[in-house]
């Protein structure tokens, strides 16, 4: 269940998180290239960060930019625009740093002048350093699924840490980085590789449900509770950890399903009452306390806020949280991405726009061919989408453009959503939501089969748009989505010379 969120959340970014009397830390910094109008960067907070918690600093013509933050910790700075990383910053109180970043550089794209210039190149180079570049505990447990025997996975992983650590340990011999930068990236580097081996039991445990573990139960469970032996989550150290929040989070799994022994009847039951959010919540309440709890509530909602499912569930949760924490350092990060939720709910109290059109033949339309039958179009431009891509949704705020093309065309719109029957609810709301003009149909299992024949790969990705003639046959495989409505212009031109 939650496993597939993880993976399509990929693309999600890197948080930061800080390492005593609060200094000021001044990064100083020129993008060259494409320069965005403003530069974000991940703030500490109570010590422990977040990758939505961010602000943002203007950048002038020439790119450059300024920023300062208190903080009375050595500390991760993650420097991002729109969820793209381009670097982190290993930051001391009362320290300054000049950062050069080149937008279209293949190589060298972050460059940091500081005492620690060396660490800081090489801290940038880890492959797994962030989500941004790849780094979730999923993708590193990749290589280790077919493994069996407890031993080795442990020690491949402990072998990984420490060929990292060993070049900052050489570093910090030759003293070209402080001991405050060494200790934050060894933190960081132990916590990143305990929860790796935490996510590959995790992953066992829910293949076990289709007998298509590697490791046996008692395997899984012994790799599972020796993390959280030998680094708990009440240890000081994680609080500096950029990787609190998904370690906590892997904690709370182990807590719900192996020691207390929760099925997967029980939490699907939450899912279908709308309140599986609550219910984690709830959980995180019996096991975490204080200023661990509070952020990773805090976390949590902005998490799941931003996957744009719009649950009601979400806005009853943040009304809560302001009640339990009325002067929260995290309340105005959460009140953006709440926002959208609340209009989410409101528009489905306004009449459905005509021109959006539901088909009632879900049972009865097995092939992409069947889709087509009695909608009376010459070419139809077909969306696949669903529910839960954000990439997707994405692509609904250049609509408006996208219309006044294929009207101009002569070409009909056609959505089909590769969405369960459990969420034909929350289907039709967001169509009527994002206000999405056509026809819509919700695949059925035959349907669905035959886009991922169509696609050519069973790993169908989404948005999938395509152009059909008039009996639903593929004239175009490939097509741009609105986003990129002039390459989609000249795409429909070359297919109707």
């Amino acid at each position: 269940m939650r496993l597939s969120q993880f993976i399509l959340i990929i693309l999600l970014p890197f948080f930061a998180v800080c390492q005593g009397k609060k200094s000021e830390i001044i990064i100083s910094g020129t993008i060259t290239g494409k320069i965005p109008e403003t530069i974000e960067y991940t703030l500490p907070i109570n010590g422990i960060d977040y990758f939505g918690f961010t602000n943002s600093a203007q950048t002038d013509a020439a790119g450059n930019f300024q920023i300062k933050i208190s903080s009375d910790k050595t500390c991760f700075i993650d420097l991002l625009t729109n969820f793209h990383s381009y670097g982190v910053i290993i930051a001391e109180p009362g320290m300054t740093y000049k950062v050069a970043i080149n937008t279209e550089a293949k190589e060298g794209k972050f460059k940091v002048e500081s005492k620690n210039r060396e660490g800081q190149a090489l801290y940038n180079q880890i492959p797994n350093r962030n989500m941004i570049v790849g780094g979730h505990f999923e993708i590193e447990t990749k290589t280790l699924m077919k493994d069996s025997v407890v031993s080795q996975i442990k020690q491949k992983l402990e072998q990984k840490k420490e060929t990292e650590i060993a070049e900052f340990q050489k570093l910090l011999k030759d003293k070209n980085i402080s001991k405050n930068f060494y200790n934050l990236v060894q933190s960081d580097r132990n916590y990143f590789y305990k929860g790796a081996q935490g996510s590959l039991a995790f992953i066992n445990f829910l293949l076990s449900a289709q007998n298509k573990n590697t490791l046996s139960p008692e395997q899984y469970k012994e790799l599972w509770k020796e993390i959280f032996q030998s680094n708990p989550v009440n240890s000081p150290d994680l609080l500096t950890s950029p990787w609190f929040y998904y370690y906590t989070e892997n904690y709370l799994r182990y807590q719900e399903l192996i020691i207390e022994g929760t099925t997967s009847t029980a939490i699907s039951e939450y899912h279908k009452q709308g309140l599986i959010h609550t219910h984690n919540i709830n959980n995180a309440k019996k096991h975490l306390a204080g200023l661990q709890l509070e952020y990773y509530y805090a976390a949590y909602l902005y998490y799941e806020s931003i996957n744009k499912n719009y649950e009601k569930e979400l806005i009853t949760l943040f009304e809560q949280f302001k009640k339990e924490y009325p002067n929260s350092s995290y309340t105005h990060f959460l009140e953006p991405v709440i926002i959208p939720i609340i209009a989410f709910h409101k528009k489905k109290e306004e009449p459905l726009n005509e021109k959006i059109k539901f088909i009632d033949k879900t049972d009865s339309a097995n092939l992409v061919k069947d889709v087509m039958k009695d909608l009376n179009g010459k070419q139809y431009y077909v969306d696949i989408w669903a529910t839960w891509c954000g990439p997707c949704k994405e692509e609904f705020k250049h609509n408006t453009k996208l219309y006044e093309l294929l009207k101009s065309k002569g070409i009909t719109m056609v959505y089909i959503s590769i969405d369960k029957e459990n969420r034909d609810k929350q289907w039709k709301e967001m169509a009527q939501f994002y206000n999405l003009e056509g026809y819509h149909i919700r695949a059925n299992e035959k349907l669905d089969a035959d886009l991922r024949t169509l696609y050519g790969n069973q790993s169908m990705g989404i948005p999938w748009h395509f152009l059909t003639d008039e009996n639903g046959a593929i004239i175009k495989k490939r097509l741009s989505g609105p986003s990129e409505i002039e390459n989609l212009e000249k795409q429909l031109n070359e297919a109707n010379p």
